[in-house]
């Protein structure tokens, strides 16, 4: 039986030796699965062993990616767990055709960039009863995240927030740390506390004919979902964006995407935004204002609006 490292390596030699000869024929486009409970990462791609092809399923979307072709399908299967994973999708290997896009097809899975932030990370703070400081918190934008009780962020309007008027559950962040004051005699151990700690859930570059569809984005320390440039005829549809640190969907550089039946909500500094020459098209989306403004403009362009 032959090991799975002489597997990869059998499958490397084969893939270099296809790419130094050159495209022969179009291999049809197929549908990849991924699992991330039940599947594995080793597989026969298209049939470059002397075994039947096979296309998943795949453990992650990455290696799912990999092996993706123009106009293939990445179907995600939605199972207990998040996917834990930030993606790209870059060229003429992640792009379809008018008839036949690359689409990545959720399932109702969700992509998660957060991670626990543990009582170890965590140092009480002298003469401030029940103040703690996250000494691991993650530069830029990161945001600390609980389910419930839910936690109340208190933002600066114009200068250090007094940390002294921190109320419980209150958190803020100030000279590049997160600090939170919990309820009298508890402490971070008592919180199920996480903490966006992965950059970008999704970045798009220099794709066109992309669809992303009935897939959470949540918990990434930057954007859900970044449209970097040279991106066209890209449709998000019912994908849902969650307490990103910047924004749930970033349009920038010359790129064109459409967000249709979508949700944008918690995000720290907007729902949704656009910069250089970046368009955005809404269809029926609902970008939640109460987290931050429902959309930032840095340059761009917005066609239509979002649902109140």
């Amino acid at each position: 039986m032959i090991s799975h490292h002489a597997a990869r390596l059998a499958l490397a030699s084969l893939l270099s030796l296809c790419c130094l000869a050159g495209p022969t024929t179009v291999a049809a486009a197929a549908d990849l699965i991924v699992d991330n409970v039940r599947g594995s990462d080793l597989q026969n791609d298209r049939g470059l062993l002397g075994t039947p092809p096979t296309f998943g399923p795949y453990r992650t979307i990455t290696r799912a990616l990999a092996a993706a072709g123009p106009g293939d399908r990445i179907v995600l299967t939605k199972t207990d767990r998040p996917y834990r994973e930030c993606i790209s999708l870059t060229g003429l290997t992640h792009s379809g055709t008018p008839t036949e896009p690359l689409t990545i097809l959720g399932n109702g899975a969700t992509l998660d960039g957060s991670e626990p932030a543990p009582a170890e990370f965590w140092q009480a703070q002298p003469r401030q009863p029940d103040l703690w400081v996250l000494l691991r918190t993650p530069p830029g934008f990161g945001l600390l995240l609980m389910p419930e009780p839910a936690l109340q962020r208190v933002l600066s309007t114009g200068g250090p927030v007094p940390l002294a008027q921190l109320k419980p559950l209150d958190w803020t962040r100030q000279n590049g740390r997160i600090y939170l004051r919990t309820e009298p005699g508890l402490g971070p151990r008592n919180y199920p506390l996480r903490v966006t700690r992965q950059t970008t859930g999704i970045t798009l570059y220099d794709v066109q004919h992309v669809v992303i569809e009935d897939l959470t984005v949540r918990g990434f320390r930057i954007d859900g979902i970044n449209a970097a440039d040279r991106v066209t005829e890209v449709l998000l549809r019912n994908v849902t964006t969650l307490e990103n640190g910047r924004s749930g969907v970033s349009v920038g550089g010359a790129s064109r995407v459409v967000l249709e039946g979508s949700v944008s909500a918690g995000n720290g500094e907007s729902q949704l935004r656009t910069e250089g020459r970046g368009a955005l098209a809404l269809r029926e989306v609902v970008a939640d204002a109460t987290s931050a403004p429902a959309v930032e403009q840095d340059g761009g362009r917005l066609i239509g609006k979002p649902l109140e």
